[in-house]
C-alpha cells in the first residue's frame, strides 16, 4: 500500500471513528475493546502513546481498587494518564515530582515523531472532549478516548528505551535538583559593594521586575518576621519564591517544598536557571548569604527581568495538556472544574497547587515516615545528597513555620477598599470596605447591578445566581468570557471619552484581570508583572 492510500485509509478510520461518537455509538464499549487489545498488544517499558495511556489508565484503576490512590489522582487528565503509563509500575512521591517528571518528559519529546504524536494525542482528547459534550479529564470521557488513539495512529511505534522515564530522567534536574559539583560563577570584583547596596536598598515595592528586586523585597518580608535572612542561605530561594509566586493563603510550612519545586521546573535552557541553581545549592554547600549574593551578581540573569516561562506554576498535575492545546491554537480547554482559557492558566495551577496541598497536609506526618524508611532502604549513591537536600528543605521550612503570621504572604494584608481574603486551598472571598471613596462607588454599581436583574427577571437574586448576567438570555445566565471580553472590548473604544488609556482594558482582557493600587495586594508578584507587560505591549501597539 503506497504512503497515500495508506493515509487516505487513516483518514476514513479516523472520520468514522468520529462519526460513531457523535451519532450516538457506544464510545464506552468501543473504550473498553480498545483497552484490551491495547494492553495485550504493549507491555510495560515496551509501549507506544496509545499503550502508555492503556496503561496509565489501568493503573489508576488498579490504585483506586486498591485503596492505594492518593488525592492528587483525582487531578489527573489524559496527557497525565499517559505519562503515568511510560513510567509504570514506577511510581511517584508526590504530585510535584510527578508534575515535574511529566513536564521533563514532554520536553524531551519536542521535535521527534513522539513529540509530533504527544500533540496529536492533545487533539483528540479534546476532540472527544466537545463531540461527547464531556470535560476532559472526566472519567467517562478517558475511556472513550482509549477507543480513538488506535484509528488516530498513536499505536503504530513504540517509543524507544531512551526516551522512557526510566532511562531519559535518571540524572534530571526537575526531579533531583542541581549537581552538587555544579561549578558556580566567579563573583564579580566588586561583589561586595553591589552586596552592600542589595542590603541598603530600601525601595518598595519592587522597583522592577528582576530577580534581585524581587529577592531584596522577600529578605525584607522575611526580616519583619523575625528569620535571620543574613545569617542563613536557605531562606534566599524561599524569600524569592514567596514575593513571586505565593497567594496570601498559602502556607508558611508548604512554602520551602514549594520553593524548591518551582525552581527545578524551569527548562535548563531557561536563562534563569543558573540563578535558581546558585539558590539551591547554597545551603547544602553551606555558604554564607554574602558568598551567595555575590555569585548572584556574576549571573546577568539575576539583573534582568524575569522570563515569562518563571511566572507560572507548572508542577501539578492537569496543567501540561491545556498549556500545549493552547500552544496548538485550541482555544479552551473543558475541565471538571471550569473552561480553561489561556489567561486562566495561572489561576488554575496556583489553585490546584493549595488545593492538593490543603488534602495532604493531614498526612504529611505519614508520607515522611514512608519516606524515610523508603530512603533507608535504598543503596543508591545519590543517598547522601539527597538526605542532605532533604534535611536543608525541612530545616528551611521549620524555620519559616515559627513566623507568628502562619502564611507564606501575609505581610502583604492592606487597608484597601478592596481586599481579597485567601484559605489555605486556594478558594476565596472579597471584602469592600464602604469607608472610602472606591468603596462607595463599588457598593452602589453592586447595587445597581442587583436592580438590573430585578428588572430583567422580576425578582430578588437567588443564592445560585449571577450578579453579572447575559442580558440576552430569558433565565439568570452566568456572563461567558466572549461575553465578558466583548464588554472590554467596548470600553476600550470608548476609553478615551472616559479618560483612560484603552491597553488597560485590553491587558485586561489578554491576562484575565487587572491589577490597580489598589488591588494590588491580592496579585503575586508574577500576576503584577505579567500583566504591566500586557499593559506595555497594548500601550507600544496603540502608539
Amino acid at each position: 500500500m503506497g504512503k497515500a492510500s495508506r493515509k487516505k485509509q487513516e483518514q476514513r478510520a479516523r472520520k468514522a471513528t468520529s462519526v460513531g461518537v457523535v451519532d450516538g455509538g457506544d464510545p464506552r464499549a468501543r473504550g473498553e475493546e480498545a483497552l484490551g487489545r491495547l494492553l495485550r498488544s504493549n507491555t510495560p517499558r515496551k509501549v507506544s502513546l496509545a499503550g502508555a495511556y492503556a496503561w496509565g489508565y489501568t493503573a489508576l484503576g488498579l490504585a483506586q481498587q486498591e485503596g492505594s490512590d492518593p488525592d492528587w489522582h483525582q487531578e489527573t487528565d489524559p496527557l497525565d494518564i499517559l505519562f503515568l503509563g511510560t513510567a509504570w509500575p514506577k511510581g511517584f512521591r508526590d504530585e510535584l515530582e510527578f508534575a515535574n517528571a511529566r513536564d521533563a518528559w514532554l520536553r524531551l519529546l519536542r521535535g521527534t515523531v513522539h513529540g509530533k504524536g504527544v500533540q496529536h494525542f492533545i487533539r483528540e482528547a479534546v476532540s472527544v472532549s466537545e463531540e461527547l459534550g464531556l470535560p476532559v479529564d472526566d472519567v467517562e470521557l478517558m475511556l472513550a478516548l482509549t477507543g480513538r488513539l488506535e484509528a488516530a495512529g498513536l499505536d503504530q511505534r513504540k517509543l524507544p528505551r531512551r526516551l522512557l522515564p526510566e532511562v531519559a530522567l535518571q540524572d534530571c534536574r526537575a526531579i533531583h535538583g542541581p549537581c552538587l559539583d555544579l561549578r558556580l560563577p566567579n563573583p564579580p570584583k566588586d561583589a561586595k559593594k553591589r552586596v552592600r547596596l542589595f542590603w541598603e536598598d530600601e525601595e518598595k515595592p519592587p522597583a522592577d521586575d528582576t530577580p534581585r528586586a524581587v529577592l531584596r523585597d522577600g529578605l525584607r518580608r522575611f526580616h519583619d518576621m523575625g528569620l535571620p535572612v543574613e545569617e542563613e542561605s536557605g531562606l534566599l530561594l524561599p524569600a524569592l519564591y514567596a514575593v513571586l509566586m505565593t497567594k496570601p493563603g498559602e502556607l508558611l510550612e508548604d512554602m520551602g517544598k514549594h520553593a524548591w519545586t518551582w525552581a527545578v521546573s524551569l527548562d535548563e535552557a531557561s536563562p534563569l536557571v543558573p540563578v535558581l541553581d546558585i539558590l539551591l545549592v547554597a545551603p547544602v554547600l553551606e555558604m554564607s548569604v554574602a558568598k551567595t549574593l555575590g555569585r548572584l551578581f556574576a549571573v546577568p540573569a539575576f539583573t534582568e527581568p524575569f522570563p515569562s516561562d518563571a511566572l507560572l506554576w507548572t508542577s501539578s498535575p492537569g496543567l501540561a495538556l491545556p498549556r500545549m492545546a493552547f500552544e496548538l491554537g485550541i482555544p479552551e480547554v473543558s475541565t471538571r472544574d471550569q473552561a480553561i482559557t489561556p489567561d486562566l492558566l495561572d489561576w488554575v495551577g496556583m489553585h490546584t497547587r493549595m488545593h492538593l496541598s490543603a488534602a495532604a497536609r493531614d498526612s504529611a506526618a505519614d508520607l515522611d515516615v514512608e519516606e524515610t524508611d523508603r530512603a533507608e532502604g535504598t543503596d543508591s549513591p545519590q543517598k547522601e545528597p539527597a538526605e542532605r537536600r532533604k534535611s536543608v528543605r525541612e530545616a528551611v521550612r521549620q524555620k519559616i513555620r515559627k513566623a507568628s503570621d502562619g502564611t507564606a504572604a501575609g505581610s502583604r494584608r492592606s487597608d484597601c477598599s478592596i481586599e481579597r481574603i485567601w484559605n489555605a486551598d486556594g478558594s476565596s472571598v472579597i471584602r469592600i470596605s464602604t469607608d472610602t471613596p472606591l468603596g462607595q462607588e463599588l457598593k452602589q454599581g453592586l447595587e445597581s447591578q442587583i436592580d438590573a436583574f430585578r428588572e430583567k427577571f422580576g425578582r430578588e437574586p437567588a443564592p445560585g445566581d449571577p450578579l453579572f448576567f447575559n442580558l440576552d438570555a430569558d433565565e439568570p445566565t452566568r456572563m461567558t468570557k466572549d461575553d465578558f471580553d466583548e464588554i472590554l472590548l467596548r470600553m476600550a473604544e470608548r476609553a478615551a471619552e472616559m479618560g483612560v488609556d484603552p491597553a488597560f482594558f485590553h491587558a485586561w482582557r489578554e491576562v484575565g484581570y487587572v491589577v490597580t493600587e489598589e488591588t494590588r495586594s491580592g496579585f503575586t508578584t508574577a500576576e503584577v508583572i505579567a500583566f504591566n507587560r500586557a499593559l506595555a505591549r497594548h500601550q507600544e501597539a496603540c502608539e
